[in-house]
């Protein structure tokens, strides 16, 4: 059965109303199939009449094409377009961008400078799809750094490009944000309640000597048990040796008048890092008591041994990170800086850096636990950190724990004075698991290093544990 025949008007129709739904974006079929409807014809019938008149009339055809590749060339451009979007609430943050340039989500969160203490990402996406740009590059000729001429090279060819799309969500670190608040507001009512500690008047000397104190490695909390590891040790244990031999120690430089004292601390001074009973890196270890208890102990430990040193000189404590107290090592340091804000005789280094380093008269001291750095590099670490105290000092030496015995490296390249590197002892006792290795024997003691600003050192005071 022949279809119905296809009036002028029924060709006007299709003509019209597809041209008019080109030019509005609308989809080909879609508006094929609204055409059919309206001339009552199957979307066949429609579709093959169309093909036929864009073969057999050439106008029709022409202006087919025009809209259709006004629309691809209208889409490259828009896919082109670059955009970078946040959307911030209380609780959350929305990222949402499309670019050449931003392709990770690190990059996204720095090109809204978010801060990441407060924010953390809670989930991502990321898809890339082809852009376009235009094949151009442009030249410009500068004289006394003004433009005098320029030149554009343009093929007219759109080039393909990889074009990023990349949607991040971040929520607020609410429990960290109020568990930092809570500090930072304890340690600031701790400095407003800070009493005034003058200590003792100091007298001018003529000497100009410091006087260095080294216990590394205290490993206060460690428990160990004579039956096991042939030594006991405990938290109680651990504060009386510690106060006894500091007490030897400030009694044997005491006749050569001390100007200012150094008190290393950290250096592993906290046996583990948390209520888990592990170091900083999660190794178990073999605890006295309660966490709480072990913290709060070991804070009146570290401010009794300030106390005993500001009784004969001014005090600088250095906090110094260990591999077992990372973080116990900067709260105590916190803690200390709060106690002892207002004293003009005791000043606190609880800055983050593993390495610290003090500069009087021609000397340098560098301190680090000697944990993470490869101990050959330390002499080519001090001049690149500390530029300026090197070209001003002679004696340089770094002093480092961890090792829980001793040992002096002298370090010299070709005719340049070098580096003294010293590990030095502790007064820890050996737990079971150093005695079933074997690594036994290195004596137990702290010590102290008398330095003149002007010749180093000129005197060392090795204090051995006294067992009873």
């Amino acid at each position: 059965m022949p279809g119905k025949p296809w009036t002028n008007n029924d060709v006007d129709i299709l003509k019209d109303r597809l041209l008019d739904g080109l030019k509005r974006g609308d989809p080909e079929k879609a508006t094929l199939s609204q055409i059919s409807k309206i001339l009552k014809r199957t979307y066949v019938a429609v579709r093959f009449h169309y093909d036929r008149l864009r073969l057999e009339d050439q106008d029709f055809n022409t202006s087919v094409l025009e809209i259709l590749n006004a629309r691809a060339q209208k889409k490259k451009e828009e896919a082109d377009v670059e955009t970078a979007e946040a959307d911030y609430g209380r609780e959350y943050i929305n990222i949402v961008c499309s670019s050449r340039r931003i392709t990770t989500v690190p990059m996204a969160i720095k090109h809204f400078q978010i801060d990441m203490n407060e924010w953390e990402v809670d989930r991502y996406k990321i898809k890339t799809s082809e852009g376009y740009r235009k094949d151009r590059q442009v030249e410009w000729e500068v004289t006394e750094g003004k433009v005098t001429k320029g030149k554009v090279n343009d093929t007219g060819k759109m080039l393909v490009v990889p074009m990023f799309h990349i949607q991040v969500t971040l929520k607020r670190k609410t429990q960290e944000i109020r568990a930092r608040q809570a500090l930072e507001d304890m340690l600031l009512d701790a400095r407003k309640r800070a009493p005034k500690i003058n200590g003792v008047k100091y007298g001018k000397l003529p000497n100009h000597l410091w006087y260095e104190l080294d216990f590394p490695d205290i490993h206060f909390g460690k428990e160990t048990l004579a039956e096991e590891s042939g030594q006991d040790y405990n938290i109680e244990i651990a504060r009386a040796i510690v106060l006894a031999t500091l007490k030897r120690l400030l009694g044997f430089a005491q006749p050569h008048g001390i100007e200012r004292i150094i008190l290393p601390m950290g250096n592993d001074f906290f046996n583990v890092d948390n209520k888990e009973n592990t170091t900083t890196h999660g190794t178990p270890q073999q605890e006295d008591t309660r966490w709480q208890k072990t913290f709060r102990e070991g804070r009146r430990l570290a401010e009794d041994m300030i106390y005993l040193c500001s009784q004969v000189a001014p005090v600088e404590v250095i906090i110094v990170p260990g591999n077992h107290d990372e973080q116990r090592a900067f709260y105590l340091g916190e803690v200390l800086d709060a106690r002892y804000f207002s004293s003009k005789h005791i000043n606190v280094d609880n800055s983050a850096k593993k390495r610290k380093y003090l500069h009087f008269g021609k000397n340098l001291v560098g301190f680090t636990h000697g944990y993470w750095e490869k101990l050959s590099k330390l002499p080519s670490i001090m001049p690149v950190e500390e530029p300026e105290k090197w070209s001003k000092s002679i004696h340089r030496e770094f002093h480092l724990g961890d090792k829980h015995h001793k040992k002096d490296l002298l370090h010299r390249t070709e005719d340049m004075d070098g580096v003294t590197i010293r590990i030095l002892r502790s007064l820890s006792a050996t737990d079971t698991w150093h005695f079933d290795k074997g690594y036994i024997g290195s004596p137990r003691s702290a010590e102290g290093f008398l330095w003149d600003k002007e010749d180093g050192i000129v005197a060392q005071f090795p204090a051995y544990l006294r067992e009873k």
